[in-house]
């Protein structure tokens, strides 16, 4: 089986996938996905899977679309053109090879021209004005603390490697990592024309300096404490978080409105370090790391020459792909990034039927109905704090498919022209658009995420779900699929983004999006006791030789992905309450719910891509979010026929 042979159209259940000379008992993912081992990976993938199957046809639909479109064109300002001019400016190699680095030299000029620290801290300000981005982190969010409003905010940010473990963990493989980062900086340098000798001592300079950024930034499990990166600091004393910094410098350049007056800065020891290295590092250092900084940003844009050298480390070597993705789906990827609800417009009028949409609305009432039947019946939790969860859930919000408003783009100038400057141009609207969320009401009715986009979330601070139409596909979903197939492969969608709402981070919001406390402590203090045993199970599991899982690192996903099985299983039941079993392709319902549920995982992954996951992602490996799940789950254990575990492990949900 080859993975062109893959890309066909997919049920929940599939029999070709699964290797029935394994026990379900021992490992769930190898029965269900085990023949799907040899299909190999392409060479543009770091993995290969369900998921990249899903993307092929959303692709091929998304691609149509984007060819007609170039092709046709439509009157300025209107969909047609801004889609199509912006995939026609992205196929354009050989403008893109003529018009050569001339598109950034403004930027080029004026990294070049900087003297002093006070300087730098202004270009980092336009950088972020203009949606590159710089030195840290800064954006527009809801106000944890206060959902109905929202606030700038200042995060930790402005390294080159995934995470800051990269920078500071010692083994083999991450030292030969660095080695080729440092070599990757140096190279890029060199395209832009920087004298050999000058390319290697400044990528040694940049790279000692985003270490030093790396040792004053908190690691993945501190950063997932809510009420720890919250800290909410009046503008007047922003200079008593780190004295030296030109503050408001930087809020001139982003065009900071004069009517707000507070902002959140969630790491302030970072900022404090930051403005040392401000005073400390020579002013060549920070002129090179911006012009690494915008080299790299845009270098996917750039030449073929950026473009291999941006792969061959980005995509070689940290994640192991072998290829370029052809240049097609690079620019589709693109558009899809700056002008997605565009795109989306004309997507779901081919890939999302309303009947799918009426009942994908029913499968999410069941799970809401079966999650407030687990907090009904929890033994752990005190009746006060009952009564306020099941308030959140009777007043989580739930999108389904796409927005019911379109995003406005009329204000966003797209052309034929060099492809970098279209992309520079929707990454400054997008900023635009966000630093005019300051000052006004939530908007309840924006999403995070395209319509065509293959991948759902819950937002805590707005206490809502939002699932795509790109995720609502077969095999995750089919309008004509039966319950066990549609409820066991949405098991990874549904189910976990509702116990998102009450995984470690979600319950500390409110029924509002509040951060703040709302349960008992004694049922704190029951909560953390059985997320403990989450973590430690999932800490056992050995992803690669002598590379094991952070418990830790990704206990909410972990709580999201063992709650949501059982809330989807028990919202499959609810649903098939008057359907009487029977046996499909020689399995009961159940059988047939556990099996999609893992399918919906079949994924196989390079060692470098399970890597990465494991030192710089809150997820765990694919195969770990099937066997961790059905470990604890006593209905798995009767479908199959299997003995219980010897010891039992009290859920969380």
């Amino acid at each position: 089986m080859s993975a062109a042979d893959a890309i066909r159209p997919v049920v929940g259940v599939d029999r070709a996938y699964m290797d029935l000379s394994a026990s379900p008992c021992e490992d769930l993912y190898a029965y269900a996905c085990g023949s799907f081992d040899r299909v190999p990976i392409p060479g543009d993938h770091a993995a290969w899977g369900v998921n990249q199957e899903i993307d092929e046809r959303t692709f091929a639909i998304l691609r149509d679309i984007l060819d007609t479109s170039a092709r046709t064109g439509g009157a300025k300002g209107s969909l047609a053109q801004r889609i199509g001019d912006f995939y026609a400016s992205g196929m354009d190699e050989a403008e893109i090879e003529k018009a050569g680095l001339d598109p950034i030299k403004p930027w080029l000029e004026e990294i070049a021209a900087l003297k002093t620290s006070e300087d730098v801290v202004k270009t980092i300000g336009r950088f972020h004005a203009a949606g590159l981005g710089a030195g840290f982190d800064f954006g527009v969010q809801v106000d944890d603390k206060n959902s109905s409003v929202m606030i700038a905010s200042f995060r930790q940010g402005g390294l080159g490697l995934p995470e800051r473990n990269y920078y500071l963990d010692t083994d083999k493989t991450a030292k030969d990592i660095r080695r080729a980062y440092v070599d990757h900086i140096e190279k890029i340098l060199g395209l832009a024309g920087e004298k050999p000798a000058d390319a290697k001592t400044l990528a040694r300079s940049i790279f000692k300096l985003e270490t030093r950024l790396a040792k004053a930034s908190r690691d993945l499990v501190a950063l997932r404490d809510p009420e720890k990166n919250y800290n909410q600091i009046d503008l007047a004393q922003l200079p008593a978080v780190a004295p030296t910094l030109p503050w408001a410098v930087f809020l001139a350049e982003v065009s900071f409105p004069a009517s707000e007056q507070t902002v959140l800065v969630g790491q302030p020891e970072f900022f404090k370090a930051f403005a040392e290295l401000l005073r400390s590092e020579k002013i060549v250092t920070w002129k090179g790391y911006l012009r690494w900084q915008l080299l790299s940003a845009t270098a996917p844009h750039l030449t073929k020459a950026f473009v291999e050298e941006n792969h061959a480390f980005y995509g070689k070597k940290l994640t192991g792909t072998t290829e370029l993705k052809p240049r097609w789906k690079r620019i589709l990827d693109a558009t899809d990034a700056a002008l997605g609800e565009d795109l989306g417009q004309l997507y779901v009028q081919r890939a999302f039927s309303p009947a799918a949409k009426a009942r994908v609305h029913t499968m999410v009432k069941l799970h809401l109905e079966a999650m407030a039947t687990r907090i009904k019946t929890s033994e752990w939790m005190t009746e006060s704090s009952k009564t306020a969860a099941l308030k959140k859930i009777s007043t989580l919000r739930t999108k389904i498919g796409y927005p019911d408003t379109w995003r406005d783009y009329s204000t966003l100038d797209i052309g034929r022209r060099p492809h970098v400057l279209n992309v520079l141009a929707a990454a400054r609207f997008e900023t635009l658009r966000h630093m005019a969320k300051l000052g006004r009401p939530v908007d309840r009715n924006d999403w995070d995420m395209t319509p065509q986009t293959n991948n759902a979330y819950y937002d805590g601070t707005l206490n809502e779900m939002v699932f795509p139409a790109g995720i609502l596909q077969p095999p995750f979903f089919d309008e004509h699929a039966d319950d066990a197939s549609n409820y066991g492969a949405l098991a990874s969608t549904i189910g976990h983004e509702l116990t998102h709402a009450f995984d470690d981070e979600g319950r500390q919001h409110d029924w509002e999006g509040n951060l703040k406390p709302w349960w008992s402590d004694e049922d704190v203090k029951r909560f953390q006791a059985r997320a403990e045993l989450v973590a430690k199970h999932y800490s056992g599991y050995e992803a690669l030789p002598g590379l094991h899982l952070d418990g830790h690192q990704t206990l909410g996903e972990n709580i999201a992905d063992v709650g949501g099985l059982r809330v989807a299983y028990e919202a499959f039941k609810l649903a098939a309450k008057e359907t009487k079993p029977a046996l499909v392709d020689g399995f009961t319902p159940d059988q047939r719910f556990f099996i999609a549920f893992a399918q919906g995982w079949r994924t196989n992954e390079r060692p470098e891509r399970i890597r990465l996951i494991v030192t710089s992602d809150v997820h765990s490996p694919c195969r770990f979010r099937v066997v961790g799940p059905v470990k604890h789950f006593p209905e798995f254990y009767t479908a199959f026929g299997c003995p219980p575990p010897a010891v039992k492990v009290p859920q969380v949900w």
